[in-house]
């Protein structure tokens, strides 16, 4: 009997601290390119000021990743985007660019 306690009280803990752990907790994070299909398709652009005026002609160079309710980390270089689920560029920008509150 003590053994299947000494188990519970061992295993238990584990089992709770992984469902604890975000996923991919420990899986590093891609970085975006341009030439990404995902990318190509929501027109983003490394540097704001490289976005396609006349194909998203509401871009303003006001508009950038480091602004954006996607870029989870505000006032670092670079990021995770919650649209790409990859590390993009504070400077970056899509057609996906939503203004942080």
């Amino acid at each position: 009997m003590t053994k299947r306690r000494e188990f519970i009280f061992k295993i238990v803990p584990m089992a709770g601290a992984v469902a604890v752990l975000p996923r991919g907790a420990f899986a590093e994070v891609a970085h975006l390119t341009e030439a990404d299909k995902m990318a190509v398709a929501m027109g983003f652009h490394l540097h704001t000021k490289d976005a396609d005026q006349k194909k998203y002609p509401k871009h303003t160079e006001e508009q950038f990743c480091g602004r954006c309710l996607h870029f989870t980390a505000p006032g670092s270089e670079e990021a995770r985007c919650d649209l790409f689920n990859k590390i993009v560029p504070k400077g970056g920008w899509c057609s996906g660019f939503s203004k942080r509150p």
